[in-house]
């Protein structure tokens, strides 16, 4: 989930912030990459620098520079992003997945008065030149602060008018309306699958599972598991623990076919063609099921754990039959229902 955040002056984006760092989200401005650069030129920090130094990257660099940049340094899966105050930034942005605009408001006068209490108005003496300031920064340019824009775009509107236990109940519940609409990604998608297929292994060691997708369909699914019609090592009891036997290694002195082997073996029952399709395990595969990976015509193996066997002798087979192999996350095995 990651929700960026824009607003009038005062209006709560900070307190907005910080309420949900407790709540174990990472936060991330854009307001700091001007930061950097006012730093690096030697220049004082002021909202007026800030503003004229931001238009100025927007236009060398293009108008949604600080949102690129700031995507570059995004690690984590609960984000939040502070001081989005051009609409390109947010289109930018929109490029991740779950990304949900939030925009939050109160009257002019009672932010006006919450700057005054925090010294964070300069040069402003009056409600009046309070208004005025801010409407500079809702400038037609593309290139330059739009905030009025910003907050028209935003999916979630925040009204930041009571008490702050007040204010945290609105936060609480716009976060529980942006889960409502979170999807996983497609890696997250199957690889989800790759685990809940994983969950029939008949294995003692470890549970595996594997799908093969092309084109975004399923094709087949496979686990770890002993071969048809004969028991398995949940009634008999693992052999390779009896015979002390590590994992990686004697494969052939095991009861289960590996979760990718079954994999391709129920797409040659079935007449179903895999050839240049993606597989998803659980585990790095072995070299014997790298060998049989490759000469599928599978094109890519997406992985999320690794297996004592051979990384390198099958890394060097992936690289030389060129197979794609790319590794993510362990997936959230939540299963999100919505009643």
């Amino acid at each position: 989930m990651i929700i960026g955040l824009t607003g009038t002056n005062a209006a709560g984006k900070t307190e907005f912030v910080h309420y949900l760092e407790t709540k174990g989200f990472t936060s991330y401005s854009l307001s700091d990459i001007i930061r950097e650069e006012l730093e690096a030129r030697k220049l004082p920090l002021s909202r007026q620098n800030l503003i004229e130094v931001g238009n100025e990257l927007r236009r060398e660099f293009g108008p949604s520079v600080l949102a690129d940049r700031t995507k570059e340094k995004i690690k984590d899966n609960k984000v939040v992003i502070d001081s989005i105050r051009n609409p390109a930034e947010i289109l930018s942005l929109r490029e991740l997945p779950n990304f949900f605009m939030v925009s939050i408001d109160a009257p002019p006068e009672l932010r006006y008065q919450r700057a005054k209490e925090r010294g964070r108005i300069e040069d402003v003496d009056s409600l009046d030149q309070f208004i005025a300031m801010e409407n500079r920064e809702k400038s037609d340019d593309a290139h330059e602060q739009n905030l009025s824009k910003c907050m028209r775009m935003a999916e979630f509107r925040i009204i930041n008018s009571g008490s702050r236990k007040e204010f945290y109940k609105e936060i609480d519940h716009t976060v529980s309306q942006v889960e409502l609409r979170l999807r996983p990604t497609w890696k997250e998608y199957f690889m989800k699958m790759a685990f809940l297929v994983a969950e029939r292994s008949t294995c003692l060691r470890h549970h595996v599972g594997a799908i093969i997708v092309k084109n975004r369909h399923v094709l087949t699914t496979g686990y770890n598991g002993a071969a048809r019609k004969t028991n398995d090592c949940l009634r008999l009891g693992c052999l390779r623990n009896q015979l002390n036997i590590p994992s990686g290694e004697r494969h052939e002195i095991c009861r289960a076919i590996h979760a990718e082997q079954n994999a391709i073996i129920q797409a040659g029952v079935h007449g179903v063609s895999i050839e240049g399709a993606t597989l998803y395990c659980t585990h790095f595969p072995c070299i014997i099921c790298a060998k049989m990976i490759v000469n599928a015509g599978i094109k890519k193996v997406v992985v999320a754990q690794g297996y004592p066997d051979k990384y390198n002798l099958v890394m060097a087979l992936f690289d030389e039959a060129r197979v794609e192999v790319e590794q993510v996350p362990i997936p959230d095995n939540k299963i999100r229902i919505v009643p």
